[in-house]
């Protein structure tokens, strides 16, 4: 008997011991994760190949970003780099790259890798959004060892790790140099291989693209479900849909699906600080506008404060909108003092048709003026016409004659590229959320920017006054600013000259909008300022493992 005791402990003992070992059924990874889009961009699986915003989507959960995310906050945090230094002399930066990473066909990932996919990322065959600021701002790159690299840059460039994260831009990617160099780039672009928490296993141009999840600790998350599909589904009555019966877990929506939403008994996230929708104020420092109303800056601000920003938020964005801050302002804003930029943004931005008309009339203009305005929306965001047509309104309420016209986007960015429609007038536009504002205003205001919204000296142009050169040199010292308090000084001052001068304003604060099957996801949180979704699939747990409240 005393045997058989013994036997009997020492089974019970080995069952426990098998029951802890193996996860509960509830931790193992099960199902597809199924995610309805509106756009899949140009659906190319090569980083170099891709310059649009849905990279983010369908890129980000295979590959890997030198610099990561801060989850919480929004803005950058550490990514296949666990950390960054600048060197004394601000002419370059040392990346310190996390031990233990590897590619999926198991090679693992050095600082080779980093070095090898920032020179691809540079090379004339890219189309990424910023290869070509990359190829004028590095100099070049070094490997120290296995786990350091070191990048060489063209002048001081104290935004550069940022420029390294898709909390920013695409452009640090990671891509695997021994399997490119082996199999070649068409190979590469037919089977790719990452390092990110998913594997790429299909692609079909149009329709879908679909991932197996990793079977290994990720330090970005290892995956809750087995499988992931991301199929484009362009109308959204149908995406919605298909949330609600289950044929898809997770839809991308705009505002005016919500109460449909709400009505199915559907989840819905809504992502903070995705966007602002501005307006625009074209060539008004031309000298063949300054007879023109939006030359003078009583105008401009009276456009601005015969808008009821609040309306807008309640009724045209269904309450999934905020206040906004400064052009390009953000509350995960780095050197920006966000609360003064909060505490103006109410006085500024406030309601007062009594004073827009006030301001009017001292400025010679008592029964308005005819302002010509083009209305337009940035791909995944159509409710921006909506936003432009009651702006339009509230401008005409004022006396203002609207000489309006709406445009395709891809009609619209033609027309700013000369801007010779656009000179005088007013347009919709939209800033994406990003934690570097300076990125945002060198691109809208200097004087050899795509926008040019202070001056022009492009192509031999010479518009350039005194407000256009001090920004120029003022944006100048920000990106080169190493003491953190004389570039948020800067920074702040860069905010200020803009905010003062009228001529780019946001109208709300938007936010990225999904709608989510209860029974399929549980609860998960977004990263704000990141409306996409490829760098959170990861951490979403299945509606067994975190219910909703």
């Amino acid at each position: 008997m005393k045997h058989r005791g013994l036997i009997l402990g020492g089974l019970f003992s080995i069952l426990l011991t098998f029951i802890f070992l193996i996860p509960p059924a509830s931790a193992a990874q099960k199902g597809t994760l199924v995610v309805a889009l509106d756009s899949l961009g140009g659906q190319n699986m090569d980083p170099i190949l891709e310059g649009r915003a849905s990279h983010a989507h369908f890129q980000a959960p295979m590959y890997d970003s030198l610099v990561g995310f801060n989850f919480e906050k929004g803005g950058i945090g550490p990514g296949v780099a666990e950390r960054w230094e600048l060197a004394k002399d601000g002419l370059s930066w040392t990346f310190f790259i996390r031990k233990g990473q590897k590619w999926h066909n198991g090679d693992p990932l050095t600082a080779h890798d980093v070095k090898f996919s920032l020179e691809r990322t540079m090379s004339k065959e890219s189309v990424a959004s910023r290869s070509a600021a990359l190829r004028r701002n590095v100099k070049n790159i070094e490997v120290i060892d296995d786990h350091t690299v070191r990048v060489n840059t063209n002048g001081v460039q104290v935004h550069f790790p940022a420029s390294m994260s898709r909390a920013v831009f695409q452009e640090g990617q990671m891509m695997p140099k021994k399997y490119i160099e082996k199999v070649g780039a068409a190979e590469f672009r037919k089977n790719p291989i990452g390092s990110g928490p998913w594997k790429f296993v299909k692609s079909v141009p149009g329709d879908r693209v679909e991932y197996e999840a990793v079977d290994y600790p990720h330090w970005r998350g290892k995956p809750n479900f087995k499988r992931m599909v991301i199929l484009l589904v362009p109308e959204e009555s149908t995406r919605v849909a298909m949330v609600r019966t289950g044929e898809a877990a997770i839809a991308s929506i705009s505002p005016e699906a919500i109460k449909e939403v709400e009505a199915a008994k559907l989840k819905m996230i809504s992502v903070p600080a995705t966007m602002q929708a501005v307006y625009y104020l074209w060539g008004t420092y031309r000298p063949d506008q300054k007879d023109n109303p939006v030359a003078d800056i009583r105008v401009r601000q009276a456009l601005s404060m015969a808008i009821d920003r609040q309306q807008i938020i309640d009724h045209v964005m269904n309450g999934k909108a905020s206040w906004p801050m400064p052009f390009a302002t953000f509350g995960y804003s780095v050197d920006t003092d966000t609360e003064r930029w909060r505490e103006w943004t109410r006085k500024a931005f406030r309601y007062d048709p009594k004073r827009a008309k006030e301001l009017l009339t001292e400025a010679g203009y008592p029964n308005g003026f005819d302002l010509k305005f083009a209305n337009t929306a940035l791909p995944g965001t159509p409710y921006m016409v909506q936003i432009g047509l009651t702006v339009a309104d509230f401008w005409s309420k004022i006396g203002v004659n609207i000489k309006y016209k709406h445009y395709e986007w891809g009609a619209f960015r033609a027309l700013r590229r000369g801007q010779k429609e656009l000179k005088g007038a007013a347009s919709m536009y939209r800033t994406a959320g990003r934690p570097i504002a300076v990125a945002r205003y060198t691109s809208g205001f200097m004087s050899k920017s795509l926008s040019h919204l202070f001056g022009n000296t492009k192509k031999g142009m010479n518009l350039c006054d005194e407000l256009c050169q001090s920004f120029d040199k003022l944006s100048l010292e920000v990106i080169q600013a190493r003491d953190p308090d004389v570039r948020a000084e800067r920074t702040n001052r860069m905010i200020e000259m803009v905010a003062n001068s009228w001529v780019a304003v946001p109208i709300i604060e938007g936010m990225g909008y999904w709608a989510i099957n209860p029974k399929i996801v549980g609860a998960f949180n977004p990263i704000p300022g990141r409306h996409e979704f490829g760098d959170v699939f990861e951490r979403m747990p299945r509606a067994d493992q975190k219910a909703w409240r």
